[in-house]
């Protein structure tokens, strides 16, 4: 997946910088930068690609992201219909990872801090009380400035430094080589995927967008993404069909279709090969979890 490379602001005197976004929907493509993030989505939901990982989300996402992580954030494409109902909030702090300076990392009581930025390279989602003690911290720090910003951004990452309470999104030894060059062009088809998938999807239709060959375009795919394009796009339909598992009362077979699958074979098989259990299971373990 080939990110841009994005100045995330004026860090040349380590500020922390602390974005309160509200849009009708996500618009940052998908990039990296050298600082560390925290996202906290507060309202909107989408698609999370961080690495190779690809995931639903909904409001309250919370991730942490180490440096020079690809990442995006899509929303669903009801974002997209001129709903002013539907807006994509967020608080996002961004700071450098040598903000305290070296010495300060070099103390034997910030090496857990050294060790959560390394970490951090996978992303990690935030879950179980670990997000519910860190919620009310992230919505106050806007309103914080000077030393009492600096004590809270600490004060959250000591927890953070902590606690098991995380999901690692990108895979074990995960690692990106992206060029500027063409950054453009990966963006634009995450973005055809995530408006079209539900529909069918042709080799040729993504490679023109690149303006190369199906033949050219499966190369290049798979040599930034790791995962052939085909692979990119069960994934993106089978983590929609998991949502729509949570969220409505619809058969399997309509689930299915309605994710672009048109074999309910071939979805059941993606279905267990990504998740690790039949769409049948995960329907009633998530009825078991409600009951």
């Amino acid at each position: 997946m080939k990110p841009i490379l994005i100045k995330v602001g004026a860090f040349a005197d380590n500020q922390i910088t602390i974005i309160e976004r509200c849009d009708p929907y996500f618009n940052t493509p998908f990039h990296f930068h050298p600082e560390c993030e925290l996202v906290f989505v507060t309202e909107s939901n989408g698609k999370r690609i961080v690495g190779d990982s690809i995931e639903s989300f909904d409001v309250g996402d919370m991730v942490f992201l180490g440096p020079h992580i690809p990442h995006v954030w899509y929303n669903d494409e009801s974002y997209h219909q001129n709903n002013e109902a539907l807006k994509a909030r967020s608080v996002v702090i961004y700071f450098p990872k040598d903000i305290f300076g070296d010495k300060f990392y070099g103390l034997p009581e910030t090496k857990a801090l050294t060790d959560l930025f390394h970490r951090a390279q996978r992303g990690m989602k935030i879950i179980g009380p670990t997000y519910d003690a860190l919620k009310d911290q992230i919505l106050s720090l806007p309103k914080k400035e000077g030393l009492d910003r600096i004590i809270s951004l600490l004060a959250i990452l000591k927890i953070l430094s902590e606690t098991k309470d995380v999901q690692y999104l990108a895979s074990t030894g995960y690692s990106h080589a992206f060029n500027a060059k063409d950054n453009h062009k990966i963006d634009e088809v995450f973005k055809y995927v995530m408006g079209n998938f539900s529909r069918e999807i042709s080799l040729q239709d993504v490679a023109s967008i690149t303006n190369l060959s199906p033949q050219s375009f499966c190369r290049f795919f798979k040599n930034r993404t790791k995962k052939s394009f085909v692979q990119f796009l069960n994934e993106v339909r089978i983590g929609h069909a998991c949502k729509r598992l949570t969220e409505e009362d619809w058969s399997i077979a309509e689930i299915a279709y309605s994710c672009g699958f048109k074999n309910l074979s071939n979805f059941n098989r993606f279905f267990k090969e990504i998740v690790g259990k039949t769409p049948k299971e995960y329907k009633n373990e998530l009825r078991l979890k409600e009951a």
